[in-house]
């Protein structure tokens, strides 16, 4: 018999401290399966078409599982059970409808979804004071340039003399 614990059949890897990790919305899905009670494996079911074995249509999981192992050449001993497994599917799967979407602040504010996460800088969410004061130091230097330079423009423009016949 297979271990009470969920079995994951995918998991998601990286670290906060990889520079090659990269942050990746996903969904964990929580799932009772179908297993190979003889061989301790999970199964390939045949899920849809018009022949008697598709599950959708009689949901008869014998059939299926029998039906869906053969098209996979894989061993199967005729006994099923359910077994508890996680996946990690990402977020283009099952998406929320738009009303219920996040907002930006929903991770990129200092008690977002993402506040503890450490050793990553996210915009909204992390801060360093240094880099906010340069920051806005260049944003009003470059504003006062604009308009010096305007102001110069227009009192050295020299007046338009109309143009004759």
């Amino acid at each position: 018999m297979p271990s009470k614990a969920p079995i994951n059949v995918n998991m998601m890897s990286g670290d906060a401290t990889d520079p090659a990790s990269r942050i990746w919305p996903f969904k964990k899905m929580h799932t009772v399966q179908p297993y190979d009670k003889g061989n301790n494996t999970l199964v390939y079911m045949h899920l849809w078409g018009v022949d008697d074995a598709a599950f959708w249509g009689n949901y008869d999981y014998s059939k299926a599982i029998e039906k869906g192992m053969n098209k996979n050449n894989l061993p199967y001993s005729g006994e099923f059970g359910f077994i508890e497994t996680h996946s990690y599917w990402p977020i283009t799967h099952m998406v929320a409808p738009k009303e219920n979407a996040l907002h930006c602040a929903d991770c990129h504010a200092k008690t977002g979804r993402l506040s503890s996460l450490n050793g990553v800088y996210i915009p909204g969410n992390t801060s360093h004071k240094w880099l906010d004061v340069l920051g806005l130091f260049l944003v009003f230097a470059t504003l006062l340039g604009v308009l010096v330079h305007g102001i110069i423009r227009k009192l050295s423009a020299s007046p338009s003399v109309p143009k004759g016949d």
